[in-house]
């Protein structure tokens, strides 16, 4: 889902004056997809004007035209935002919509490779009976793990099933079959995609 970049906040008048006439172009362009601005096309172009006015009058002007100057210019940048506000809604996560409106789409953060298999898997004496508690090491980054097991030897035909998807580094595995062998092995995941699966823990069930 796309996200809109406001890209208000460092803009002079100048850039300011020329975001609000792209703007006012794009909705009135797409009137069909944007039949009800908010606050009106009115409204901006009445606030870029007094932007217009301000900045001519600060030219020469004292202190009160370079403060009637920053009231105006605050004055357009609020109205951009609301606006910004309402082609968000509009848009509604639709990245070509958000750009029809006359902004841009925020670049999404994405790790650039895929995480490294979680590392050290350990067997732990588990707080509960019928169980397996398991821990790992992996890249900091990574957020969320699945943990597979298999009741049979994988070194023949291994059945991965996976039996928890956690945060933590750790997971306890109940309901097991009490002094069974059990084989697990740990899958970290980033929105870049899976990593190769851990090396296999062999542990039995207490």
């Amino acid at each position: 889902m796309a996200t809109l970049k406001q890209g208000l906040s460092l803009l002079n008048a100048e850039g300011l004056v020329a975001k609000a006439e792209h703007v006012h172009a794009k909705l009135t362009a797409h009137a069909a997809e944007f039949p009800t601005p908010s606050p009106s096309l009115a409204s901006l172009e009445a606030a870029k004007e007094g932007l217009l006015k301000a900045s001519g009058d600060a030219i020469d002007g004292g202190r009160s035209a370079h403060q009637a100057k920053r009231d105006a210019h605050l004055k357009l940048m609020n109205t951009l935002r609301q606006i910004a506000e309402y082609v968000a809604n509009v848009a509604n996560g639709d990245a070509q919509l958000i750009i029809d409106g006359g902004f841009e789409v925020r670049a999404e953060r994405k790790p650039s490779h895929l995480p490294g298999a979680p590392t050290n898997l350990e067997a732990l004496t588990p707080d509960v009976t019928n169980a397996v508690k398991i821990e790992w090491k992996s890249e900091k980054r990574v957020r969320l793990y699945q943990v597979q097991m298999s009741a049979t030897d994988p070194a023949g035909t291994a059945e991965w099933t996976t039996v928890a998807l956690i945060s933590k580094r750790y997971c306890t595995v109940a309901g097991l079959e009490p002094y069974k062998m059990y084989w697990f092995r740990v899958i970290a995941v980033n929105v870049a995609g899976e990593s190769l699966p851990s090396d296999v823990l062999m542990a039995r069930a207490a």
